[in-house]
């Protein structure tokens, strides 16, 4: 069969990576492949940005454009309550997209996503496991958990430079070392037992 190209917005690099990891998992076992457009995932900045699109998330999918998009909860009370207020679905409406538009929710950041596969994040960022969460969908804030373990435990140059200086919400090296965890050792199949919502984001692309 024909492949099944979609256009694909995230909020920041370490999400766009583990985005192609996932649709890179899927197309191992999936006889319909699915493939991003030349460029994407497109990276959006942040959440605002990336809530702005959604109007045209729905109207690409009324012409038969997938896309697959993946932003995080944050401070919302839960998933369900950031689709409905940021794709304007009433209160006493079912929440249903169309089957072009997959749109996931990572509880409450993308870091719950990548520290979940415990064991090996633990070596990669040479700090001993015990000092993270291996339940990181019940973190308050997993970006500034991972932050502080790191400033507590880190030894290396590298950590040093992970961690944010001035005003900025992260390190110089934040992104660069996230991603390349993601891309080289990160696996989403071990990950997905330490984080329910990332279960379910593989289900739904790999049912798409």
């Amino acid at each position: 069969m024909d492949a099944i190209y979609c256009y694909s917005y995230v909020e920041d690099a370490p999400s766009a990576e583990v985005l192609r990891r996932l649709v890179e998992t899927r197309n191992t076992i999936a006889t319909r492949k699915l493939h991003f457009f030349d460029g994407f995932p497109s990276k959006t900045g942040g959440c605002s940005a990336l809530k702005s699109r959604c109007p045209s998330f729905v109207n690409m999918a009324k012409g038969g454009l997938y896309t697959v998009s993946l932003a995080d909860l944050d401070k919302e009370p839960c998933a369900g309550a950031l689709i409905r207020q940021w794709f304007k679905i009433p209160d006493k409406q079912p929440i249903s997209l169309p089957k072009e538009l997959i749109f996931r929710v990572a509880i409450r950041e993308i870091e719950s996503w990548i520290i979940a596969d415990h064991n090996a994040w633990a070596r990669f960022i040479g700090i001993p496991a015990s000092n993270f969460s291996v339940t990181p969908d019940e973190l308050r804030d997993p970006k500034l958990h991972l932050l502080n373990v790191i400033k507590r435990k880190g030894r290396k140059k590298f950590h040093k430079d992970m961690l944010p200086r001035g005003t900025a919400s992260i390190g110089p090296l934040y992104n660069e070392k996230m991603c390349e965890f993601i891309q080289n050792k990160w696996n989403p199949e071990r990950a997905q037992k330490n984080s329910p919502s990332l279960k379910r984001a593989i289900h739904a692309i790999n049912n798409i």
